[in-house]
């Protein structure tokens, strides 16, 4: 199992802040009750990076917490995540190069249990928690800008953009004025379940 001790750098960086050094400031153009608003055009995000993640996954039947580390190579077609829940540690690849007609992924997952010595494996087609994000999805989107945000673990505002990933799920993806994203959060109709995703540690790779 590749990069988990990225984990434990994830639990120590969560106590405080990252600031991206360089980071822009938005216009004025952008503040939603400026007079002079103007809805911008969707940017180009940074499709090869690697980041810390937390993320928290719930509807009425479940509640699920996760720290780890996420690569995202949009030019590779996977995205790879590293992470940590519940006492347990897997390392979990998404082929987006193997996906069905009705948009499920290739997910490879290995797995160790608490008080285990076993590695568990598991792969099937799934609708992923872990979009990849190519360069242009935002633009190939139609994304509709959703004003400028303060994240949690951020010291600056970033921009919010609606979607509709794969064209039926609700998604909000943040991205700073570099073209960098720091986050995401969905919701699914079916199982009415909402998914937050929080960046930090984030660096481009390419």
């Amino acid at each position: 199992m590749t990069q988990l001790n990225n984990i434990v750098h994830t639990a120590l960086l969560l106590a405080g802040t990252v600031a991206a050094g360089g980071c822009k400031t938005f216009p004025a153009s952008m503040d939603e009750y400026s007079a002079g608003f103007k809805q911008p055009e969707p940017p180009l995000v940074k499709s090869e990076f690697t980041t810390s993640f937390v993320q928290h996954k719930w509807n009425e039947n479940v509640s699920h917490i996760a720290a780890g580390f996420i690569t995202n190579s949009a030019s590779k077609g996977v995205v790879h995540v590293d992470l940590a829940f519940d006492g347990s540690l897997a390392s979990s690849v998404f082929n987006y190069a193997n996906v069905t007609d009705e948009g499920l992924v290739d997910n490879t997952v290995t797995t160790l249990l608490p008080n285990s010595t076993t590695l568990d494996v598991w792969q099937d087609y799934v609708n992923p928690n872990f979009p990849i994000f190519p360069e242009d999805i935002l633009v190939q989107s139609d994304a509709v800008f959703s004003g400028l945000v303060d994240k949690k673990f951020l010291t600056y505002p970033v921009a919010a953009w609606s979607i509709m990933y794969q064209g039926v799920i609700p998604t909000t993806v943040y991205v700073d004025n570099t073209g960098m994203l720091v986050g995401y959060d969905y919701f699914s109709p079916g199982l009415r379940t909402r998914v937050i995703t929080e960046f930090f540690n984030t660096k481009a790779t390419a």
